[in-house]
């Protein structure tokens, strides 16, 4: 721990010549803030699995998932895809994972799957299964679109799933996000 008199010190007057760059502050201001993002990144060997109203949550990452909030999401989703969740729908399985090992997925199923040969994160049709390297309300949101698409929205056609998606995208960075409901279990 660096004593605050000597922070003073170095802030307030150039040592020997030496003048400091104008954002030194500001770099060392929020090294820990980005410093705490990498951890954001990290990934456990076992998951986590977390069962929520509308989706089970399998999560590699460290960082913790509020399942309310992802219900939250896809409650958000489905009204703007004019959708209502039915109990008898099977829930998504949402997988908070390495981009590695959804880049594995992605070449595994490759042939279900057309146009990019990388992906950020990965819906896959009929098996309820979406993959995401951390929680991102626009990220996942995205391909909670394809999972409503797939299973609510089946006059849809394929080629159309994107555009839906990414207007899905669109909706939920212009809309405040909801306040979270409390549980009603």
């Amino acid at each position: 721990m660096v004593p605050v008199s000597s922070l003073k010190r170095f802030f307030s007057r150039p040592l020997a010549g030496f003048h400091r760059p104008a954002h030194l502050g500001l770099a060392i201001l929020l090294f820990p803030l980005l410093a705490g993002c990498g951890a954001l990144n990290t990934y456990r060997t076992e998951s986590v699995l977390l069962h929520s109203r509308h989706t089970v949550i399998e999560n590699f990452a460290v960082s913790e998932i509020d399942p309310r909030e992802v219900d939250q999401l896809l409650l958000q989703v489905a009204q703007i895809l004019e959708v209502r969740l039915e109990p008898t729908v099977p829930k998504p399985r949402i997988m908070v994972t390495s981009p590695d090992r959804i880049s594995r997925f992605y070449g595994a199923g490759s042939a279900a799957f057309s146009g990019h040969t990388r992906v950020a994160a990965l819906y896959f049709p009929g098996a309820n299964l979406v993959l995401i390297p951390y929680f991102d309300r626009t990220i996942l949101g995205h391909e909670l679109a394809h999972y409503l698409t797939d299973h609510y929205l089946k006059n849809t056609p394929r080629d159309r799933w994107e555009d839906i998606a990414h207007s899905v995208e669109w909706k939920l960075l212009t809309a405040k996000p909801p306040r979270p409901e409390p549980d009603k279990e």
